[in-house]
């Protein structure tokens, strides 16, 4: 017997303990016992989050969940309705003013792009093709690189995200 409870009664180096471990066969699960286990698994939510969802479920089901469902639907009917019928009466008047604020924020894109954006784009186009020739690059061949970059990164995304071949088409039956 030991007073320290933190140490072992049998010590670290018995040949006889590490012989019958060493014996034991290893625990291997069947497939999907992972899926099923971590299925049947519930966290608990604190009590405010819970009376939040019981009262959205009460409110969202049943008579009370139809009743407003209904509401909503006639409300947003009644919307669209008004916005057609007011379009339809006063058309000429909405076409007008749009097409006169459409023409302003298109000539004032324009002018923005023409006096800030172009220019700061040249210059900038400039440089870049300027860096990469002192550092011995072709400007056209860094483009095309990074194309291929995007384009292999594209694909390796697609491969990484599907799903995996052993759950395709199956169905998962745990009860």
């Amino acid at each position: 017997m030991q007073d320290d409870a933190n140490l072992p009664l049998i010590p670290d180096d018995d040949p006889a303990v590490d012989r019958l471990l060493g014996s034991t066969g290893r625990f291997s699960p069947k497939h999907g016992f992972e899926d099923r286990v971590i299925h049947r698994v519930r966290v608990p939510l604190p009590r405010w989050l819970r009376s939040l969802r019981d009262r959205a479920v009460g409110l969202t089901s049943g008579v009370s969940g139809w009743t407003i469902l209904v509401t909503f639907s006639l409300a947003t009917a009644a919307a669209w309705t008004t916005a057609v019928a007011v379009g339809m009466r006063f058309w000429g008047e909405i076409s007008g003013v749009a097409s006169g604020v459409l023409s302003e924020a298109l000539g004032l894109a324009r002018e923005v792009f023409n006096e800030g954006i172009a220019p700061g784009w040249e210059l900038t186009k400039a440089e870049v093709s300027a860096w990469l020739a002192s550092l011995g690059l072709n400007p056209t061949m860094v483009v095309v690189g990074y194309g291929i970059v995007i384009l292999v990164c594209a694909v390796a995304l697609k491969f990484l995200t599907a799903e995996p071949a052993r759950r395709r088409g199956t169905i998962h039956a745990t009860h």
